[in-house]
């Protein structure tokens, strides 16, 4: 199937791109407004992910090529590893770890087997992969879309609900499940996975049908954010995070709500189409600039020292991904420059140069 340029794609990116870059700068800024401020932003991260499978039905709604997982480890496994490595350090060394060999071994452990750094969403988007090659095959051509969105949606409801509202037994190990390693799973995201694929390859029907119910969507927005907030102030379910079960329906709704608002554009602003096409390095990259920064700028804890914190986040981000894609190696490390609406890359100017002929 040739490629199409899904244009409202870059828009959504670039939010969800957004939203992570500045819920973590706000991680600086106290209260319960920040709280919930923070717990809306949270989409991003499954926004992000819902969006590669979107991307990916819409290309291979069948089958997948010979070589897909191939190209998908060279610049997307690698630089995960290398950002794996870089936070297991950092863990270790820069952050009040034990700065030694044996909690360096146990970090890099935690980062690739239990997906404990903040790139943990590529190894989501891998099991995603791995799912798309197996439902196409086995699932998606033999069974009502009808009974596989009831299934999937039903089944990461009760899987989420059951991690928020159930507290985990007196031992350190559940402790852990239920704090973190519950988000690794496929189980916590496959209605994404399910929803994104008939997204995909129903594209233009969905846009159509989006637009007819546009209001509905406008509200739906509202009232799965107001119903977050209230769980997250009332204590039902205290934690920020987007592995939470009423999370689905915001993400979901405000995903809707950005492609009705994107499919509204005739022309798609040039600086959405460059952030989308930074995304992936931004998402890698932008905690350690943080951390760079914080260290060396004593910013206050409200809106004015997050919103710098956010402006040298995405600046630092994007200059390092710009630099780094320079040079052939680079995007082995954080990951290639994205197409932009021609479908098309950047030029890397080194390689370019070295491959022009001598007059």
């Amino acid at each position: 199937m040739g490629k199409v340029s899904l244009k409202e794609v870059f828009l959504i990116r670039t939010v969800a791109c957004l939203s992570i870059v500045f819920l973590h700068s706000v991680d600086v800024a106290d209260g319960w407004f920040f709280g919930g401020l923070r717990l809306l932003l949270s989409f991003g991260t499954p926004a992000f992910i819902l969006i590669s499978e979107i991307v990916l039905a819409n290309a291979y709604p069948t089958h997948t090529p010979h070589g897909f997982l191939r190209k998908r480890l060279r610049y997307i496994a690698i630089p995960y590893t290398c950002f794996v490595i870089i936070y297991s350090f950092q863990n270790t060394f820069a952050t009040g770890g034990n700065g030694d060999i044996s909690a360096l071994v146990v970090n890099l452990f935690k980062g690739f087997v239990l997906g404990e750094t903040s790139a943990y969403f590529v190894a989501i988007i891998f099991q995603f992969y791995l799912l798309h090659m197996f439902f196409v095959r086995y699932v998606f051509n033999r069974f009502r879309p009808q009974w596989i969105l009831l299934i999937a949606g039903s089944v990461n409801i009760l899987y989420l609900a059951f991690f928020n509202l159930i507290s985990p037994p007196n031992h350190p190990t559940a402790i852990y499940i239920w704090d973190t390693f519950y988000r690794m799973p496929f189980i916590g995201w496959v209605f994404y996975f399910v929803v994104a694929y008939y997204v995909g390859i129903h594209y233009m029907k969905c846009l159509d049908w989006l637009r007819r119910y546009q209001y509905y969507i406008y509200t739906l927005v509202a009232l799965t954010g107001l119903t977050a907030i209230y769980l997250l102030v009332s204590d039902i379910i205290p934690v920020i995070s987007s592995k939470r079960f009423d999370m689905i329906f915001f993400t979901l709704s405000t995903v809707f709500m950005l492609l009705i608002i994107a499919a509204k554009l005739r022309v798609m602003p040039s600086f959405i189409v460059r952030i989308s096409q930074y995304s992936f390095g931004i998402y890698l990259i932008h905690p350690l600039v943080l951390f760079v920064v914080d260290h060396f700028l004593d910013l206050p804890n409200n809106m004015i020292g997050a919103s710098i914190l956010f402006i040298f986040a995405l600046g630092g981000s994007m200059g390092t991904v710009a630099v780094l894609n320079q040079f052939s190696w680079g995007s082995y490390i954080i990951g290639r420059i994205g197409v932009g609406l021609d479908l098309k890359r950047p030029t890397n100017r080194i390689t370019k140069e070295k491959t022009q002929p001598v007059n």
